[in-house]
């Protein structure tokens, strides 16, 4: 086998360990944990499915060395029960010649919004980050004693992580949490050891961390740095890591460094910390590259870097030592073993649309993928046995959710066929790709015809298959995925010629005048990608909805640029807004809060953003005129590509 990617796979030597490629699975909060911080045996599945994948190394997410009542988003180092988790991670990672660190920090005045009410805030100094767009939380100042505590604590969590027979630690510096309150002058107005009037000075809590973490972990053991460019002018960035890494590289404790970006709390630095597809694949690669000009340790470069040509070309050109990649392996964990292998067409390619990665962790659930329905369920879904025995499996409908059922039943050993009405498979994800920054969801489309035709699934497009068709097939098993149609909420005057929906928008099937209100009823992004598709032809549009604000249940990252994108094109953004009646021109509307009423005068044109309404007439008239009979996707319930997919993968898995 020729190794198209000879950098990427090359062995490098980081501290005692020779990493077997160049690829880390980068710490990331996955979430499968219980209300006390301990990881679960999902998290264990988890990792386990990404060092099987062929990772060289892996980080877990963020870990704390000391309890301060906010169990929210990370994973506790300060339970002595922590230490049988590792050993089970340590067990998992190892089989397949896998290094694991544990990441650990200390959040500092940066509590997530939930942990508030039941933390402890503690910082270098009372000052609250000053940052309008999140919560101002006033932090306790930490006294010399407190400090040194938390030194102690770090030590002892190292502790734990060597008697969880894991390979080391990351520590965590940067995202404006203690490490950075204690560098950054902004935060620091101590008059004791931990202050001082230089960056070096204000270094001494951080290198003593260093010196308790290496004495736990003695020399066998990794200790690695991951720095974040916090993207404010309050906290630190590049410039200053790289004063700093001298001075730590020549006290000769740590390994590697890690250099990353993004201020979780702030949201317009925080949408870089989860990069989504409104960022260039690669364009980030200035700072690891930055970061090498100032040490010869061995520096990971992250951030959107999801081709086997552009990780490879990145070491080449001695831009990183090593590739972090935390949601290209959550789309596809096997993404390395697939590219050593020349199996590059069998990939995943992650869209970067943060809707089931950080969508689901904004929620409170472990991560997802939209359209790798194992991510998150490796525990049970990690293996797909072949089937008993071969049945005939007939399919209608080429969506999302008919395209994983098809896959998922061919792969298990099945005959499938396929009809689909359309041109094209793919279903409503030929319209998403329609909206502006967004065409990347092609992938989707282009990993289930790679598949599907892989497969030899018999896929049979322009036909729009009845009782007959199926019948003259005589399957064993009908599913039926035809989708959903578009849904028309319960307002007067709907039904007018000027009343569209989102999808007619797309389609270009309609007459669409200058004057153009859109009506958010989900909150999902139909109805602000629709309004940036119509105002980017030059029409006048405002967008209401009866929630908090538009799009409010969209993921952050993208939401977040997708919003400013719309306030810079001038589209009107109207929150607790209900519909009452569409009239020949204008609108009645109404405040959800107060229940005042007003008109929206001069529309011309009304879209509707509020999803579909199951097409379901073929299952009806299907379900009892064959013995095994299933409805999936929107043709079950309308909800989103994501849940479509494991709708048809659960279906395919269980035939």
């Amino acid at each position: 086998m020729t190794n198209s990617f000879p950098s990427l796979f090359s062995p490098l030597k980081v501290g005692t360990y020779t990493l077997k490629n160049r690829i880390m699975n980068t710490g990331h909060g996955a979430q499968f944990k219980s209300g006390d911080g301990i990881p679960t045996e999902q998290y264990v599945a988890y990792i386990r499915e990404r060092a099987k994948g062929g990772a060289g190394i892996i980080v877990t997410g963020h870990t704390v060395p000391h309890y301060d009542g906010d169990h929210a988003r990370d994973i506790c180092s300060y339970d002595e029960r922590i230490t049988e988790f590792y050993k089970k991670f340590a067990e998992a990672t190892h089989t397949h010649d896998v290094p694991i660190l544990a990441q650990l920090g200390h959040r500092g005045r940066r509590p997530t919004e939930a942990g508030f009410l039941q933390s402890r805030i503690v910082s270098a100094s009372a000052v609250p980050a000053p940052d309008f767009s999140s919560s101002q939380f006033m932090p306790h100042a930490m006294s010399t004693a407190e400090v040194e505590q938390v030194v102690e604590q770090f030590g002892t969590a190292a502790g734990r992580v060597v008697r969880g027979d894991m390979d080391g630690v990351e520590l965590a510096v940067g995202v404006d949490y203690l490490f950075s309150n204690f560098l950054n002058a902004q935060a620091n107005f101590r008059d004791d050891k931990y202050g001082g009037g230089t960056l070096e000075e204000r270094m001494t809590f951080l290198s003593e961390v260093i010196d308790a973490v290496r004495d736990a972990l003695k020399p066998d053991r990794l200790l690695g740095i991951r720095f974040y460019d916090d993207l404010v002018d309050y906290s630190l960035g590049l410039d200053d890591y790289k004063q700093m890494v001298g001075v730590i590289e020549n006290a000769g404790k740590v390994d590697y460094f890690n250099m990353w970006q993004g201020l979780v709390a702030s949201p317009r630095s925080g949408r870089q910390h989860w990069p989504s597809h409104y960022y260039k694949p690669g364009e980030f690669a200035h700072l690891p590259a930055g970061l090498k000009e100032a040490t010869t340790l061995p520096v990971v470069g992250t951030g959107r870097i999801d081709s086997p040509t552009l990780a490879d070309g990145m070491i080449k050109e001695g831009k990183a030592d090593i590739i972090g990649m935390a949601r290209v392996l959550i789309a596809d964990p096997h993404w390395p073993n697939k590219v050593r292998e020349g199996r590059a067409d069998d990939i995943r390619t992650c869209i970067a649309c943060t809707q089931s990665c950080v969508g689901h962790v904004d929620l409170g659930m472990g991560v997802g993928c939209i359209y790798n329905p194992v991510t998150g369920r490796e525990l049970h879904w990690s293996e797909l046995p072949p089937a008993e025995f071969e049945r005939k499996v007939v399919i209608v409908g080429g969506g999302p959710a008919g395209c994983e059922a098809a896959r998922v039943a061919a792969e298990r050993g099945h005959e499938v066929i396929l009809f689909e009405k359309g041109q094209r498979l793919g279903g409503q994800v030929n319209l998403v790709m329609r909206t502006p920054a967004r065409e990347i969801f092609e992938e989707i489309i282009f990993f289930f015809e790679r598949q599907l035709r892989k497969l030899a699934v018999d896929v049979r497009l322009v036909h729009e298959a009845g009782e007959k068709d199926l019948s003259a097939e005589e399957p064993d098993v009908v599913v039926i995925a035809t989708g959903s149609t578009a849904f028309r909420p319960e307002v007067l005057g709907v039904d007018k010629k000027h009343v569209l929906s989102a999808r007619q928008v797309l389609l270009g099937n309609a007459p669409i005048g200058q004057r153009i209100l859109v009506v958010d009823t989900l909150g999902r992004a139909e109805a602000p990608t629709v309004a940036e598709y119509l105002v980017d032809q030059g029409r006048d549009v405002e967008v209401v909805t009866g929630l908090e604000f538009v799009g409010r249940n969209m993921p952050g990252p993208a939401w977040h640029n997708l919003t400013e994108s719309l306030l810079k094109k001038g589209v009107v953004l109207t929150p607790f807004t209900g519909v009452w009646e569409v009239l020949e021109n204008s609108v009645d509307v109404y405040n959800v809060v107060t229940w005042e009423p007003r008109t929206i005068e001069n529309v011309d044109t009304v879209v509707l953003a509020a999803g579909g309404e199951p097409d379901d007439a073929l299952y009806q008239e299907l379900k009892d005129q064959f013995p095994e009979v299933y409805a999936i996707g929107d043709c079950y319930q309308p909800r989103d590509i994501e849940l479509a997919i494991v709708d048809g993968h659960r279906v395919g898995r269980g035939l």
